[in-house]
Order: C-alpha cells, then sequence, then structure tokens
C-alpha cells in the first residue's frame, strides 16, 4: 500500500470512528447528566450551547479555505506561500476569536431580558463566559487543524479528539456522581478542550518545526483569496445545514411540536449516515488541492475515479442496510408508535444515497475551487426543498416534508453537480455513469437478497439486528470489493487478488 493511501485509509478510519464514539457515549451520558443535575440544569446548558453554536457562522468558511490552499501550496513546493496562508488564517481567526468572547460578553450583560430568576442568571452568566472563552480559544487553533488536514494529518487530529472525548467523560461521571453541578461541567469542558488544543499546537510543532508561526506574513492579498473561496464555501454550508433544520419550523408551524419530535427521530438517524459517508470520503479534498498545485490534472482525474467507485459502494452499502433494518431498530428504540419515523428515515436515505455518493465529486470541486456552482446549486435547492415541504406538509404530514427535501436532492445530485462536476476535469460522463450503475446494480441486488433472505427471521432486538446487520454486511463487502474493484485496485490497498 502506498504511503498516501496508508495515511488516508488511517484518517479515514479514525475520522469516521470519531464521531462513531461521540454518538455512543451521547446514548449513555445523556441520561447520566440530566439525572446528576436535573432538568432546569440540563435545559440551561442546552441553551447555552445552541447560542454559542451559533458562532460558528462567524467563521465563514474561513477554515476550508485555510485547508485548500496550503494543500496547494503544498503542491506547488512553496513553502512560503504555505506559512503566508496558514499565518493569515491565524490572523483572521484570531479577530473571529475577540468577536466570540464580546458576544459572549453581551449576552451575558443582557441575560436579565430572557431571564426571571436572579439564581439562573447568576449561573448562566458564569456558564456562556466560561463555554463562550471556550469557543473563542477555538477559533485560532483551526487555523492548526486546517494546516494538519492539508497535510493529510486528519488521524493524529481525531485519535486526539478521541482522547479528549475520554477523559472529559470520565471526569463529568467523576465529579457530577459527587454531587457537581453544570459549573463544573463547564469547567471539565474548557479544561478539556484546552488540553485537546495543546496537543494539537505541539504535535504540529514538533512534526512541521520549520514552519513559521509569524502574524507578520499576514497579506491582505492573501486574505482577500481566503474570503473570496470561503464566501461560496459558507453559503453551501449554510444550505446543507437548512436540509434538515428548516424542517422543524415547517412542522411546527402546520402541525404541532409532537410531529417533530417523530420527524426528528427518522432525520437523525439519516444525519447520522450522512455523517459517516462525508467524514470517511471527504478527506480527499487536500489530495486534489495538492495535485492542482502541481498542475497534474491527469492524476486528479485518476484519484477521482477511483473516490467516486469507493464513494459509490460506501454510499448504497450503508443507505441500503439504513433501509433494511431501520424499521426494526427505530421499533425497539422508540417503540411503535414512532413507526412514522421510519417513514420518514426510508425517503430521506434514498435521497441520501445519491446525495452521499457525490461526496467525492463535491470534495473534488472544492479541492479546485471550482465550488461556486455547487454552492448556488445547494441555495436552489433549499429554497425548492421548503416550497415543496409546504406544499407536501399539508397532504402528507410529516411524510411530504421527508418528500419535500427527498425530491430537490434527487434532482441537483442526479442531474446537476455529477454533470458539472465531471466537465471541469474533463472526465468521461460515460465512465463515471458506468461507475455509478454498477455500484447501484451490484448493491442493490444484494440488499435484495440480503432482505429476502432475512425479512422472516429479523426481529425487533438489538442482538438479532446486530447479527444479521454483520452477516449481510460481510457478504456485501466482499462481494463489492472482488466484482468492482479491479484487481490493481484490490493490490493498492492490499487486499488479496
Amino acid at each position: 500500500m502506498s504511503s498516501l493511501a496508508n495515511t488516508l485509509l488511517r484518517g479515514s478510519f479514525f475520522r469516521v470512528l470519531n464521531p462513531v464514539l461521540n454518538i455512543a457515549v451521547a446514548f449513555f451520558m445523556i441520561p447520566f447528566v440530566i439525572n446528576s443535575i436535573g432538568d432546569r440544569w440540563y435545559g440551561l446548558w442546552i441553551l447555552v450551547g445552541t447560542l454559542v453554536g451559533y458562532y460558528g457562522f462567524f467563521e465563514l468558511g474561513i477554515s476550508t479555505a485555510n485547508e485548500r490552499f496550503i494543500a496547494r501550496a503544498l503542491g506547488k513546493e512553496d513553502y512560503e506561500e504555505r506559512d503566508k496562508v496558514f499565518n493569515t488564517a491565524l490572523i483572521i481567526f484570531l479577530m473571529i476569536g475577540i468577536l466570540a468572547l464580546i458576544a459572549s460578553g453581551v449576552i451575558a450583560l443582557i441575560s436579565p431580558m430572557f431571564m426571571d430568576n436572579p439564581a439562573d442568571i447568576n449561573i448562566f452568566r458564569v456558564v456562556i463566559l466560561l463555554v463562550g472563552f471556550d469557543m473563542a480559544i477555538s477559533f485560532p487553533i483551526r487555523s492548526f487543524y486546517g494546516f494538519l488536514y492539508a497535510h493529510i494529518r486528519y488521524d493524529i487530529v481525531y485519535m486526539i479528539g478521541i482522547i479528549k472525548l475520554l477523559i472529559r467523560t470520565a471526569l463529568i461521571v467523576y465529579f457530577l456522581g459527587r454531587g457537581h453541578g453544570i459549573i463544573a461541567l463547564a469547567v471539565i469542558t474548557l479544561c478539556v478542550d484546552v488540553m485537546q488544543y495543546a496537543l494539537t499546537v505541539a504535535y504540529m510543532r514538533w512534526k512541521y518545526p520549520e514552519t513559521r508561526i509569524r502574524p507578520m506574513m499576514a497579506t491582505k492579498t492573501v486574505a482577500r483569496m481566503l474570503l473570496g473561496y470561503s464566501f461560496f464555501s459558507f453559503l453551501a454550508n449554510i444550505a446543507k445545514q437548512f436540509r434538515f433544520q428548516i424542517a422543524a419550523f415547517i412542522i411546527t408551524a402546520f402541525l404541532g411540536l409532537t410531529f417533530v419530535t417523530h420527524f426528528n427521530i427518522g432525520s437523525r438517524v439519516a444525519a447520522y449516515y450522512l455523517m459517516l459517508v462525508t467524514n470517511a470520503i471527504a478527506l480527499m479534498k487536500p489530495v486534489f488541492s495538492s495535485l492542482e498545485g502541481k498542475g497534474d490534472f491527469e492524476e486528479i482525474r485518476n484519484k477521482y475515479f477511483i473516490s467516486v467507485k469507493l464513494n459509490a459502494i460506501m454510499s448504497v452499502f450503508i443507505g441500503g442496510s439504513i433501509l433494511i433494518y431501520g424499521k426494526a431498530f427505530i421499533l425497539r428504540w422508540m417503540g411503535p408508535e414512532y413507526l412514522d419515523s421510519y417513514h420518514v428515515l426510508a425517503i430521506l436515505t434514498v435521497g441520501l444515497i445519491f446525495g452521499t455518493m457525490q461526496t467525492a465529486p463535491i470534495s473534488m470541486l472544492f479541492g479546485i475551487s471550482k465550488h461556486k456552482f455547487y454552492a448556488l446549486v445547494m441555495m436552489g435547492e433549499a429554497v425548492v426543498n421548503v416550497l415543496l415541504s409546504i406544499i407536501l406538509i399539508q397532504r402528507y404530514g410529516i411524510v411530504g416534508v421527508a418528500l419535500g427535501t427527498t425530491l430537490p436532492m434527487l434532482v441537483t445530485h442526479i442531474f446537476i453537480i455529477p454533470v458539472y462536476a465531471n466537465r471541469v476535469i474533463e472526465f468521461p460522463f460515460a465512465r463515471y455513469a458506468r461507475v455509478m450503475l454498477g455500484c447501484i446494480g451490484l448493491g442493490g441486488a444484494i440488499h435484495l437478497a440480503s432482505w429476502l433472505l432475512i425479512r422472516d427471521i429479523l426481529t425487533v432486538s438489538y442482538q438479532r439486528i446486530i447479527i444479521l446487520g454483520i452477516s449481510t454486511s460481510a457478504a456485501f463487502i466482499i462481494l463489492n470489493v472482488f466484482i468492482l474493484l479491479k484487481k490493481s485496485e484490490r493490490r493498492h490497498f492490499k487486499i488479496p487478488v
């Protein structure tokens, strides 16, 4: 296996493992924290997290721009440009961090406007300042993350993230289990995050000692370049987040809050699917940027082809598995009264199978600064999403909202994005289509056969779901690897030919 392939696989593994562990820990920790500090203080913790979460909009897509242009500089072997990009991004993030700190102070000052209990106000102020300070520090650290991502060191970043998760979980269990409250929760979060930031900076300084951290290297020219790229990255991210988040407002307006919960059950599982596939494949972006910096578009097309194939196999595998086992899982997890949540999940999953199949093409577009068209398409999809959801909810309820989300996604991700992406790098669309149809055809056939074999023995049991899931997954992976991947491709990943 080549050094690059090994690094990418290791990075993909840890980038998928990190959110999986976070989801698993949250599954057990949420009830523990609620029981430890009570509903009222946990509600305040969620309120603070929601408010500070909006600070993420301050980022404006600079992280993506930082990673892209550092990777391009590495491809050109222009280390002067690399350091200029890094330092310019660092200065921008420092200013954003100061803005986040000021915002936290303002929220703390005006808290009496939306809180009545004086005791709650004082606790809220302490927590918002601690969490806001944490977020403020995180912004300049993003320049270091982008630097490591550009060097394809996702594995290091996410390994440190896993260490942080384990330490934070242990500390929360220890201190909250001994009667400490929400302030202890905020202090633990801040301290462990600072540890994560320190480890990240220390690794970057140890591994790349030649990199110069000098704010004076920041330039207006590089800043304009970063902001010009990040604007459309920001638009695309907003549009994608809009996809699921707008549903809650539409459902509340037409059906009521109860139905929001039912929709959220299905959409959350679908969002986890989206996150897993995106985390596994999107790390190809700095590879495309580096190759574009070298001017090696032939190698871009080669890497694009294998990425598209692996991307399609993974999308069909996970999406099809959700369609087969999602109903039994939701019935076991939430109960039969949430059966409509599976209908939402199934519809969203169909759209996401085709949506996540475009992760590699989208990463390529971002990697070579051709993402403006994609951002505009996503904005258009978001508008159509809202209009269709409003129309269909009145006839089909929450299923109508799922259809309103899925239908425009199918159009953009089957007919628009792949056509544009292939045209940009002059990749034969017929070759691309053959790969996609092969993955969908073979994957669909295997999933159908799996469903016919297990449908009479699949029960509402975690144990049965896991055993059958592992069995059918093994068959899917083996058949796809030896039918869809050529001998040279299997050899590339040290898979027996």
